[in-house]
Order: structure tokens, then sequence, then C-alpha cells
């Protein structure tokens, strides 16, 4: 099915890797891979991104410690010896790993974004201080940027776009967006079987994002 989608389309695959272990059968596939907020700590998935050789964009965990999220880019741009799937391997460092900000949970359980001018300013700083190459960074329009309110991924998408044009480091730095789309709008229970409609996150629906799309194209 994937293969069929790429040649039909001429849209590569991304996923988000829960399982460092199912790398192997998917690389063929994948042009793109996301390390999730709660896997970003974990050293099994930071040196498997060390050996991949496609960008991959390491989320700031649900806490929201960006010297988290660095630590780890930094492990994955370095190479490692380590066992993988009973064999000893040896991993050059992955250049292509990279920030991704989707937002944080305080100790009440609120979100808080981390879209914003200031925020992208900070990180581009924190950038500095560390011994990483090529300072690239992914905004999560959804998540705990947007509280999982999958509307507003419009309006921060743009308020990304402007940050980007107000300053030249933000604009260098700043790659891309994720935002959370599908065929239908929303999202539904499991069992209401409604074809093209999320049964986890709510998405924007195929509509908005086509519009969102040549929305950002207008600002570049």
């Amino acid at each position: 099915m994937h293969i069929r989608a790429i040649e039909e389309s001429r849209l590569t695959a991304a996923d988000e890797m829960l399982y460092p272990d199912n790398w192997g059968y998917v690389e063929d596939i994948l042009s793109y891979v996301a390390i999730g907020a709660r896997s970003v700590e974990d050293q099994q998935h930071r040196m498997t991104v060390s050996g991949f050789d496609v960008a991959a964009g390491m989320k700031n965990p649900t806490s929201g410690t960006l010297s988290v999220m660095l630590n780890s880019i930094y492990a994955a741009q370095h190479p490692h010896d380590f066992i993988y799937r009973g064999h000893e391997v040896r991993t050059g460092g992955n250049p292509l790993a990279h920030a991704v900000l989707r937002g944080s949970v305080n100790k009440h359980g609120r979100s808080l974004p981390n879209y914003h001018y200031e925020d992208l300013a900070m990180l581009y700083s924190l950038y500095q201080e560390y011994d990483l190459v090529h300072p690239a960074c992914i905004i999560d329009a959804n998540h705990n940027n947007s509280n999982k309110q999958y509307e507003q991924q419009v309006r921060i998408v743009k308020e990304v776009m402007h940050s980007r044009k107000l300053n030249k480091d933000i604009h260098r730095m700043v790659k891309g967006v994720m935002v959370e789309s599908y065929i239908e709008e929303g999202c539904q229970k499991i069992g209401e079987g409604i074809y093209g409609k999320s049964i986890t996150d709510p998405c924007l629906g195929w509509e908005a994002s086509e519009r969102l799309i040549y929305d950002i194209a207008e600002y570049e």
C-alpha cells in the first residue's frame, strides 16, 4: 500500500518511531522520522537515530525541558557502538537530527505552548551553546501547542510563518511545521465507523488542510 501511494503521489512517508527495532522493516519507505516526547529520553532511540540516513526530529519531552531535547539531538548526531537486535553495530552519527517543538504540560496538567517568537529565539540561542551541526526546528502545531484544539493549527502555523519573516535566524532555523490532518475533520470513537476520520487525535479536514498549504506558500 505504501509503495503504491509513493508511486502515485510522488510523496514519501514519515513516521513517529515507537519501536527502534522496527527500523529495518520500514527504512525503505520513510524519508523522515520523528521521536516522540515520551521516547526522546530513551537511549536506544537516540542511538538508533544516529544510524539513520534520513532526517530525524527529536521532540521536546512533555515537561518542556529543552535541554533534554538538545541532549537527545547531540547523542543522535554523534557516532555510537551498541547492541541492536542482537548484533553489535557502529553508527556514524546523523547530522540531520533536529528539534521539534510540540508544547508541554505543567504540573496541573495544563498545556503550555512553545511556538511563539520568544520560544523560537530562545531555541536558536540554545543551539549556539551546544556542539550541534545544522541548527533546525520543526513546529508541531497540534498536541500541547494547540491543547489538541485541532482548528487552532491554522492560526499557529500562520504565527510561525510570521515569526520567520521577522528574524533571519528564525527563518533559517525553522524548516517546517507538523499538522495533524486527515480526510474528515475532528476525531471519532473506536467503533463509530466513519471513513476518513481519525480514531486518535483530532485532525484538520482535507479542505482546511489544502487551504493552509496554499497560505503557507503565500508566505514564501
